[in-house]
């Protein structure tokens, strides 16, 4: 069994809890805060932009990925922000949608609905790990990336079983798409983090992020394995990383015994003591 020949995923369009968090990053705390923050993170709505941006998406994948119709499997997260996004791609008369709680977003627990500045004096050592190494950070009362990686293996197998040589469309959250790339670029965590702390590979509302197995330039090279990709911005083409152009990516990394000890470096020791 292989993977599905396409697997694109988006994420969804700009919530209100996304305005809001914004906000609050840039220490102007939104007056209607409380008010979102008091929801549950699921039921969560689209902004007007949001609903533009995922119009945008649509008339992308109409115009280079023949539409969502065109998809054989069609999933997304049950919250509500990925069921407005999912009507708006495909429209109001396009079916086969499946809801799959394992392409929920990240939890963040407690951690994630107290405001930026109380985070750092409520939970200290959260913050500071999360800074520190945001791939293996726990949030208090939610998940660290590796449980949210855990998911996305378990819907692979899904995918493996009942999607294999098929095109498949995933509409779910920044963070899921976020881990998806760890495991089908199988990169390494100090490769993540540092990817994720670039700002040219934001996953931004309504990413289409594009994996596929067929070869872009040449259709009859069909790998075992999803090796190219290519990342749209769809509301801003010419922002998108890589120029929105494919880029091939290595097979899994195998490495000597050297290589592990440099890589092993990557910390240096903080003893130096032989007698420790």
């Amino acid at each position: 069994m292989s993977m599905p020949n396409d697997l694109v995923f988006v994420r969804h369009g700009q919530s209100e809890a996304n305005i809001i968090q914004k906000a609050d990053r840039s220490e102007t705390p939104h007056p209607s805060a409380e008010l979102i923050n008091d929801r549950p993170d699921w039921q969560q709505r689209l902004s007007p932009k949001g609903i533009g941006q995922a119009k945008a998406a649509k008339q992308w994948l109409d115009d280079n990925l023949g539409g969502v119709a065109s998809f054989d499997g069609k999933y997304l997260s049950p919250f509500l922000r990925t069921r407005e996004t999912a009507a708006y791609i495909g429209g109001e008369d396009v079916g086969g949608w499946t809801v799959d709680d394992r392409v929920v977003e990240r939890s963040w627990g407690v951690y994630g609905i107290v405001p930026r500045a109380e985070q750092r004096s409520q939970f200290p050592l959260t913050n500071k790990l999360h800074e520190a190494t945001p791939w293996y950070v726990r949030f208090d009362g939610g998940e660290s990336m590796p449980d949210v990686y855990g998911r996305f293996r378990d819907f692979q197998g899904t995918l493996h079983r009942e999607d294999a040589g098929k095109r498949v469309i995933v509409v779910s959250h920044g963070d899921f798409i976020n881990v998806a790339g760890y495991g089908i670029e199988r990169l390494l965590p100090e490769q993540w983090e540092a990817k994720d702390r670039d700002p040219a590979y934001t996953i931004r509302n309504c990413s289409i992020l594009h994996y596929t197995r067929v070869n872009p330039h040449d259709p009859s090279d069909v790998r075992d394995k999803l090796s190219w990709r290519r990342m749209v911005y769809p509301d801003a083409p010419d922002e998108s990383p890589d120029g929105g152009q494919w880029v091939e990516f290595p097979e899994r990394q195998r490495f000597t015994g050297k290589d592990l000890l440099e890589q092993a470096a990557f910390a240096p020791n903080l003893l130096n003591d032989p007698q420790a």
